[in-house]
């Protein structure tokens, strides 16, 4: 009798029913306890500018058409539902301001703030809903691949105290809804080919389309769905492979109303998506190790990372003990996994989770190493992997229990136990915090309003890009009395004698360098980030004696 065939056998003991039961009603808690108490970052304020109806041309003619310093509640509109603006005008915003985006989540936030409201707790109370369906929906990936509940309820404990799954459910975007559409899809596959027939591969079809309507980087779990079946058929042209590639075929027409309308704005998409791109990391061997550091996080995450915007250096993930810790925990984890799976697993088994994880990570590894960039250190876009490594951490530690080898049983009950306990002090940092290391602008917008309530009459230069914009909505909810002035990079203005603080939180405009030349004003450097020329500069009025 093979591994697979043990495990199956084997009933989940009362005792780890009880367990996961009680973590999952820990893991809602967490997830619905202090919806509003994070700061509501820059990514989540342009989803209230989707929903609000309006779009960035909108929003950047706003700031053009005002002359001199203007209140920041100017930014209100753009942040909460129009009754004016439909579903269709959120749908615009997409295509025109933000087309990498697809429209299913935007859709569903738009309808769903109707009811719940627009505040921050209000909008991210459907992510923490969607990521409740994680639950049942790994419990069946599990069921697909290794045709056993216990490791469906081990991988269910995994899940629920992990504190990257945590995050994406307390943020309002459309990760969570990814999460479960991947787990979904690859079940529906497994299940497919497993009792074929046109309900299935409807379902399966259904699957995929719902997640190309999600996140983009649903084609590369498609790519590897298909590299497994082709492996799975044994490389020759089946009925199985024919039901899959019409299959896929169907997904993308489907999909294809959305593609069709976002062509004439792929250049817009390119230019929001382009910082992933930068080569922010020279050394490649740092790039990876980033990458392995931020592996270990799906179990433990102290919010330890202290760079704020960009992350391209070993030493900002955290103390050298910390990530040389990490590091080597994350390389023993791997290798041990792949070990393990390679030895136990049947094969056709085990390809998919190698697949579905490995193939979608490697690529985005492989590609910044050739190209540059830092789209493999994104944990948003390695969630394909993250997903992977829990499952098969959950195979691995249910194997090990529940064998006759004493030895085997109580080491991995401690590992898991291990784990749990890690993930649940993880939960708790995560509550107390203020804002996560994932929300690379928060800190630095706290510390910015902290500021500006602390200085008398100040006035903020911004411009029109959207970095700097997103800063700006986003301050507009925690420092409503500051005036703005818009300015072009290249204007020189006068600055309106009634302000005595004058603030950038950019360096490198003209009205900047010719304040730094004006003996009538100090400059204080308050913050510098590690994202040229990004930061805080306050220029003072000096009192003429």
């Amino acid at each position: 009798m093979d591994n697979l065939q043990i495990l199956a056998k084997v009933n989940p003991p009362n005792w780890l029913k009880i367990l996961v039961i009680i973590l999952i009603g820990l893991g809602i808690f967490f997830r619905f306890a202090h919806l509003g108490h994070k700061i509501y970052c820059c990514d989540e304020s342009w989803t209230s500018v989707a929903i609000s109806g309006h779009t960035v041309a909108e929003l950047k003619q706003e700031v053009s058409n005002y002359q001199g310093a203007i209140p920041i509640t100017i930014f209100d509109k753009y942040q909460h539902i129009n009754p004016d603006h439909g579903v269709a005008d959120t749908v615009n915003y997409l295509i025109t301001s933000d087309p990498q985006h697809p429209p299913l989540y935007y859709v569903m936030v738009r309808l769903w703030a109707q009811v719940f409201g627009d505040s921050p707790t209000g909008m991210r109370s459907l992510s923490a809903l969607i990521s409740m369906l994680i639950f049942p929906s790994v419990y069946w990936l599990c069921l697909e691949l290794f045709e056993s509940t216990v490791v469906g309820w081990v991988a269910m404990a995994l899940v629920a105290v992990s504190p990257l799954q945590l995050f994406f459910a307390q943020e309002a975007r459309q990760y969570s809804l990814w999460i479960v559409e991947i787990l979904l899809s690859s079940a529906a596959l497994l299940r497919t080919i497993r009792q074929e027939n046109k309900v299935n591969w409807v379902v399966y079809t259904l699957t995929l389309a719902l997640g190309l309507y999600t996140h983009l980087f649903t084609v590369l779990v498609m790519i590897s769905h298909g590299i497994y079946v082709v492996i799975q058929q044994h490389f020759r042209f089946t009925k199985t492979l024919l039901n899959y590639l019409l299959v896929s075929i169907a997904a993308f027409l489907i999909f294809l109303p959305w593609l069709i309308a976002i062509i004439p704005h792929t250049r817009t998409a390119l230019e929001l998506t382009s910082g992933s791109a930068v080569k922010w990391i020279n050394n490649p061997f740092e790039l990876i190790a980033i990458f392995l550091i931020r592996v270990t996080r799906i179990f433990f995450d102290l919010n330890l990372t202290s760079d704020i915007f960009a992350f391209n250096s070993f030493t900002l993930e955290g103390s050298l003990f910390y990530s040389i810790t990490a590091l080597i925990f994350s390389l023993s984890l791997i290798g041990y996994l792949i070990f393990f799976i390679i030895k136990t697993l049947k094969y056709k088994t085990s390809l998919l989770i190698f697949l579905m994880g490995g193939f979608t990570s490697l690529l985005l590894v492989i590609y910044d190493l050739i190209s540059g960039g830092i789209r493999s250190i994104q944990v948003r876009y390695q969630l394909p992997l993250y997903l992977s490594l829990e499952i098969i951490v959950a195979y691995v530690l249910a194997f090990h229990i529940f064998q006759e080898k004493m030895w085997q049983k109580n080491i991995s009950q401690s590992l898991l136990v291990g784990l749990l306990i890690a993930g649940l002090i993880s939960d708790v940092r995560f509550f107390q915090a203020g804002n996560w290391w994932t929300q690379s602008d928060g800190q630095f917008i706290r510390e910015t309003g902290q500021f500006l309530k602390e200085s008398e009459r100040p006035l903020l230069v911004i411009n029109d890009s959207p970095i700097n914009l997103g800063g700006i909505l986003t301050l507009s909810r925690y420092s409503p009395k500051v005036s703005l002035l818009p300015v072009a990079d290249d204007s020189l203005l006068l600055i309106p004698p009634k302000y005595s603080h004058i603030l950038f939180m950019q360096n490198n405009s003209s009205l900047f360098h010719q304040l730094e030349q004006d003996k009538t004003y100090s400059l204080k450097v308050i913050k510098v980030l590690n994202l040229p020329p990004g930061g805080l500069w306050q220029f003072e009025k000096i009192e003429q004696s």
